[in-house]
């Protein structure tokens, strides 16, 4: 798509009640859909209440919804949609809560036909935005590369949209941090830590590799809803400052267990609120928090990954990790 097929199809709504501080936040959102990155619809929300939407829906590269006929009747379908996602993800920063990892930023919803996200901006201010995903995904797990540069510039949009209230970037996504390609590792760490592990079976040494301070700090694989294992480095010493008298390690870990136990009903809610805008189930789920991330992959249908990262600058860089391992489980023994 070029700059002027895109313009031509440009449709903006504003909601009745307009204010001038809109406008410059309208001027953001806009640039967000003519970047040519696939997104095609993108509403701010203001307590879940929309304020502005803008769409690209007249344009032929554009999912239609549902059976819905009219561009009207597509752009009505959006806005319930995102209100709705913006009220789940209120829920699930409430329930992110009791991590004592800071509030939810960043929500990245991947299906194997699109991108939905829904960025904070501040305390009652989000952005949801809708995107089309490039070819067909045939990879029987999500590989965030696919979205990589849509998840980029709608983390980048909500940083904009903040420095407009004279607020600094959260770094959602961890894009800001110094380094975002570290080369994946190829054997387990050699500091003679031992890794906390629970369950009734083992992970092989290749996915043990993928826990390391500057990555991913734990991991659990689920599967026909029971824990088949969980390890961890949270008592690794590089992770002491994570840790204070109201949150000690074992804390976290009991809370990780507790959550990663929910996520598969989490995600499939999700899936549901999304199913009249966005065709598949969810395959890739992102709760990127102030401190870090939580991850949920889906690897097939009772079958599912879940990782988490307490660095902010390495959330990219551990949710490739994550793909890498969720490769590695659905690779054929």
């Amino acid at each position: 798509m070029t700059d002027p097929e895109l313009h031509d199809v440009l449709i903006e709504e504003t909601a009745e009640q307009d204010v001038p501080g809109f406008l410059k936040k309208r001027d953001l959102c806009r640039g967000l859909l003519l970047g040519g990155g696939g997104v095609y619809h993108v509403a701010h929300y203001t307590t879940g209440v929309l304020d502005f939407a803008l769409d690209l829906l007249a344009h032929p590269s554009t999912p239609v919804p549902g059976d819905e006929t009219t561009p009207q009747e597509q752009r009505d379908v959006y806005r319930r949609v995102g209100a709705q996602l913006v009220y789940r993800v209120s829920e699930l920063n409430r329930r992110l809560g009791e991590l004592h990892s800071g509030a939810l930023i960043r929500t990245v919803v991947q299906t194997r036909a699109g991108l939905v996200f829904c960025n904070s901006v501040v305390g009652n201010e989000h952005v949801v935005g809708f995107a089309a995903v490039p070819g067909t995904d045939t990879a029987p797990v999500a590989d965030p590369a696919r979205v990589s540069l849509v998840d980029q510039a709608a983390a980048h949009a909500a940083t904009d949209l903040r420095r407009l209230l004279r607020q600094r970037s959260q770094n959602p996504g961890g894009w800001e941090g110094e380094v975002v390609d570290e080369p994946l590792p190829t054997s387990a760490p050699t500091d003679g830590f031992q890794p906390h592990l629970t369950g009734s079976s083992t992970p092989d040494e290749a996915v043990m590799a993928a826990l390391r301070p500057g990555c991913l700090h734990y991991l659990s694989h689920h599967r026909a809803g029971e824990q088949a294992w969980a390890v961890d480095i949270l008592g690794h010493p590089d992770l002491d400052t994570f840790f204070n008298r109201g949150v000690t390690v074992a804390d976290r870990r009991d809370r990780y267990q507790r959550l990663a136990g929910d996520l598969s009903l989490l995600a499939l809610q999700v899936s549901r609120d999304l199913r009249r805008a966005v065709a598949g189930d969810v395959t890739r789920l992102v709760l990127d928090v102030e401190m870090g991330a939580v991850y949920h992959y889906r690897l097939s249908a009772d079958d599912y990954l879940v990782g988490v990262t307490l660095d902010q600058d390495r959330v990219a860089v551990a949710d490739q990790e994550m793909a890498a391992v969720a490769r590695r489980l659905t690779r054929p023994a």
